[in-house]
C-alpha cells in the first residue's frame, strides 16, 4: 500500500457520514470537470474515463437516498440522479463536451447545497479522538 492509499484509507475510516458526502459530490464535480477538459483537449480515452467516473459516484449518491425520510424529494433526485448518471454515459461514447456539461450543469446545484451544508455539520460532528 503506498503512502498516499494508507492516507485516504485512514482519512475514510475517521471521517463523518456529512463529510464522506462532501467528497463524494466533490469528486464528482471534480471528474465531471476534468472528463469535460479531457474532451476539449482530444484526449478522449481519458474524458471518456473521467465521465464514467463520476457517473459511477453520481449512481453511488442515488443510491444513498433514504426514500422513507422524505418521498417527494428523493423522487425528484433520482430523477435528477438518473438524467446526470444518462448524461455522462452519452458523453463517454459519443466522446461529447457538450454532454458533461449539460451534466455538470444539472448537478451542480445541488452538489453545492449540500458540500455547503455538510460542510458546515461535519465541521460541527464529534471529534473522532484524533
Amino acid at each position: 500500500m503506498t503512502a498516499v492509499s494508507a492516507y485516504k484509507q485512514a482519512n475514510i475510516g475517521t471521517s463523518s457520514a456529512p463529510q464522506i458526502m462532501v467528497a463524494l459530490f466533490r469528486a464528482a464535480m471534480a471528474h465531471m470537470r476534468a472528463s469535460a477538459g479531457a474532451f476539449e483537449r482530444g484526449d478522449l480515452r481519458r474524458g471518456s474515463e473521467l465521465a464514467e467516473k463520476a457517473a459511477s459516484i453520481v449512481l453511488g449518491l442515488q443510491g444513498t437516498l433514504k426514500v422513507e425520510a422524505a418521498p417527494d424529494l428523493c423522487e425528484r433526485l433520482v430523477d435528477l440522479y438518473g438524467f446526470v448518471a444518462g448524461r455522462l454515459g452519452e458523453a463517454g461514447t459519443k466522446f461529447s463536451v457538450e454532454d458533461v456539461r449539460e451534466a455538470e450543469q444539472a448537478f451542480s446545484p445541488i452538489a453545492e447545497a449540500f458540500i455547503q451544508v455538510g460542510s458546515v455539520s461535519g465541521a460541527a460532528a464529534p471529534s473522532s479522538g484524533r
